[in-house]
């Protein structure tokens, strides 16, 4: 669910900016890292090779998008060869500037974040995300000097408030970067195989993250079309909380050590527990599947219970129930019985109800005074916020018709109530696009068509 909400989110801020700014003018990536212990130890323990596995794997996540509509522009591999290309400038590049260095190592590894821990952050001797053990490494590794850059870091984040959403994680990573080490940047080959080879040392493989990391700047033309990189970076970042070290810290120490920005926006978003509010576990049994929900409810209902009911920077439990609710309420009851009503009355009454000059000019500024709104929540990465006043919008046409009641009023009046209605479902669809893709473009297809369809049937 972690993932699903990364994808989702991305997907409906890159819907919105397309089509704000034009397709040409948004770069969405998404992908996947495949390197590490992680993946190595788990194609082990399948009884097949790490490439092999991932070559199984990845379809899954290209159908995953396809299914949940998620509309990227570029989907990466860290297995392809012109990453390995990329990740491994990145590291000669460092090593010139003399950010890189040899020493021999101690320390706590946990495999499931592929990240070595003190033992002050650990809990009861665990790791605090997975709950495991972490093994003890020592072996000789390069390091990257990370703390040279700390500072950089803190004034940049002091400098930008708005770089990191939500506020509240502000102090989490100003501790971090205050408390920041060199990090260990690679493995004995001989201990991990798979992975990307040190630059002039074979017997070491590069650190996954500093390996993964390089995506970022590599597929828009780093260090290999410069005039393309230059017009796309810096970026936008979603991560969940368990990466925001990696994403607003460690990653910004590298762009400082290859002279490039930083990160422009870095959005993290909160945990999703299970239904009984404890975090999802195998074990406990409480564990939601993206896939499952989808069989059951469609790609919609999923998003928009994800984007427009739980709120994107807090920790939240997936419901069930709260999605039917949810989805009854403003999908089935609000906005596709609208949609309904007005085709169904149109038709009644033989009224055109796409005539732009029978709008009341007070109503349409109105509703466009409540789509900015609308549009400025989208522009300030508030999902939630959007949702909810494209739902207040549906809900002010619901009222209107119910005040007006066009089926008693007088042909001339009736057009204007209609049309005024009309032009409200337009818009809230068109919001609602990057949300509920599929049932919004099908709502402005329905409504120029004028043939009722019932879009959301209610759910028992």
């Amino acid at each position: 669910m972690g993932h699903a909400i990364e994808f989702f989110q991305a997907d409906a801020y890159a819907r919105y900016f397309k089509k704000k700014l034009g397709k040409e003018n948004v770069f969405f990536n998404v992908g996947v890292d495949e390197h590490g212990l992680k993946v190595f130890t788990t194609a082990h323990d399948h009884d097949t090779t790490p490439e092999k596995y991932l070559d199984a794997l990845v379809p899954e996540w290209l159908s995953f998008c396809s299914k949940f509509r998620i509309e990227h522009d570029h989907f990466y591999r860290t297995s392809a060869e012109d990453h390995h290309v990329g990740s491994k400038r990145v590291w000669e590049i460092c090593n010139e500037k003399g950010d890189i260095y040899k020493k021999h190592y101690e320390g706590l590894y946990c495999v499931g974040c592929e990240s070595f821990y003190l033992e002050r952050d650990l809990i009861d001797g665990k790791c605090p995300d997975h709950g495991t053990v972490p093994v003890k490494y020592s072996e000789e590794n390069y390091f990257f000097q990370l703390s040279k850059y700390s500072q950089a870091i803190i004034s940049y984040l002091e400098e930008n408030p708005d770089f990191l959403k939500p506020a509240a994680k502000k102090q989490e990573l100003l501790n971090f970067l205050k408390d920041m080490e060199d990090i260990s940047i690679s493995r004995n080959r001989k201990n991990l195989p798979w992975g990307i080879e040190v630059p002039n040392d074979p017997e070491h493989t590069i650190y996954v993250w500093f390996d993964a990391l390089t995506n970022y700047i590599r597929v828009l033309g780093f260090d290999n079309d410069l005039e393309r990189f230059n017009s796309w970076w810096p970026g936008i970042q979603i991560c969940g909380p368990d990466n925001l070290r990696f994403q607003g810290a460690i990653w910004q120490g590298m762009l400082a050590a290859l002279g490039l920005p930083f990160t422009k926006k870095l959005l993290v978003h909160g945990t999703i527990f299970g239904p009984d509010g404890q975090k999802m576990s195998k074990t406990i049994g409480n564990v939601v599947s993206p896939l499952e929900q989808y069989e059951k409810y469609g790609s919609d209902i999923c998003r928009f219970y994800m984007l427009g009911v739980l709120r994107p920077y807090t920790d939240s439990s997936y419901r069930e129930e709260d999605l039917k609710e949810a989805y009854n309420a403003h999908l089935a009851n609000s906005y596709g019985n609208l949609l309904n009503r007005i085709i169904h009355l149109g038709n009644q009454k033989d009224i055109d109800i796409l005539d732009a000059s029978a709008i009341e000019s007070d109503f349409k500024a109105e509703v466009d005074e409540m789509k900015n709104k609308a549009e400025k929540a989208y522009e300030d990465f508030e999902l939630h916020d959007a949702v909810s006043i494209i739902n207040e919008i549906v809900s002010k046409g619901n009222q209107f018709v119910h005040e007006k009641e066009p089926w008693k009023q007088e042909a001339e009046d009736a057009k204007i109530t209609l049309n005024n209605v009309s032009y409200l479902i337009q818009v809230a669809s068109e919001l609602y696009e990057p949300i509920i893709p599929d049932g919004a473009q099908k709502a402005i297809e329905t409504l120029h068509k004028k043939e009722k369809l019932i879009l959301f049937p209610r759910m028992k």
